[in-house]
């Protein structure tokens, strides 16, 4: 099994093994939560580059609660470790953002 992001089986920075918190099945859904994290964090980086517009940037905000193959919720461990992850992330940016 391999992560469906940078296909390895252990992370080559955290060393970090894999996980699965959604409703994905068989070889899918196989994710190490720092390329979830950083997926999210990307994808949000480049709406707000590109000026896109509000619905956009949910949408691709919503990275950080939902599967982008399943589209369902993460659940459990991986839903607190993603939520961690993205306060970490927008921690000190002004309340007044859009994200």
């Amino acid at each position: 099994q391999t992560c469906y992001i940078c296909t390895q089986a252990l992370h080559w920075k955290t060393k970090e093994g894999l996980v699965r918190g959604c409703a994905c099945r068989g070889t899918a859904g196989f994710v190490h939560v720092s390329c979830l994290a950083e997926q999210a964090k990307i994808l949000c980086d480049e709406a707000e580059e590109n000026n896109l517009d509000i619905k956009a940037k949910n949408e691709r905000f919503r990275r950080w609660q939902e599967c982008s193959l399943c589209e369902q919720t993460y659940h459990g461990g991986v839903k607190c470790a993603l939520g961690w992850a993205c306060w970490k992330t927008y921690l000190g940016r002004p309340e007044t953002d859009e994200i």
